[in-house]
C-alpha cells in the first residue's frame, strides 16, 4: 500500500510530466484502479500509426514499476500484439526484461545487487519511466508483436 507521501508525490510529479515537451506525444490518465498507476498512450516516431497503451504500476513510489501493455480496443492485458517489439521486451511472456520494470527484477534477482542494472535512484520516478519508455520505443523499436 502506497503512503500519503509516495501519493502526494506522485500526484506532484504527474503534474509536472504533463508539462514536458515529450508528453504531447502521449496520452496520459491515471489509472484509478491502483493508488500509483497510470496508463500512457505512446508511439515510435519510426510508425506513429502504430499507438500503444502501456499500463505502469507501482507498489512502492521508488521502486521499479510493473509495465504491461494493452489491447486498445478492449483493454485486454494478455494480447501479445499489444506489445510492441523493442530491447528486452517479451511480448509472449508478456513482460518487458528490462532493469526498469519490476518483471525485470524477477526474472533477474541478481540485478538487485549490481551497479549496472539496479534500479537508479531518481527524484522523479514517473519521469524516467515515462522517457526511457519513449526512448525505447523510438531507437529499438522493430514492430508489432505477434503470435
Amino acid at each position: 500500500m502506497a503512503s500519503d507521501f509516495e501519493l502526494s508525490l506522485f500526484e506532484e510529479e504527474l503534474r509536472e510530466v504533463r508539462t514536458l515537451p515529450e508528453a504531447n506525444r502521449w496520452k496520459l490518465e491515471r489509472d484509478e484502479t491502483v493508488p500509483l498507476g497510470l496508463k500512457v498512450e505512446m508511439h515510435s516516431v519510426r510508425d506513429p500509426a502504430e499507438l500503444y497503451l502501456a499500463k505502469v504500476r507501482w507498489t512502492n513510489y521508488f521502486a521499479p514499476p510493473s509495465l504491461k501493455f494493452l489491447n486498445l480496443q478492449t483493454g485486454a492485458d494478455n494480447d501479445v500484439t499489444a506489445w510492441p517489439l523493442c530491447g528486452g521486451f517479451r511480448p509472449t511472456s508478456l513482460d518487458a526484461c528490462v532493469s526498469w520494470t519490476a518483471e525485470g527484477h524477477v526474472a533477474h534477482p541478481e540485478w538487485a545487487g549490481s551497479s549496472k542494472a539496479a534500479f537508479p535512484r531518481v527524484e522523479t520516478p514517473v519521469q524516467f519511466i515515462l522517457l526511457t519508455l519513449q526512448r525505447e520505443l523510438d531507437t529499438s523499436y522493430s514492430g508489432r508483436g505477434h503470435l
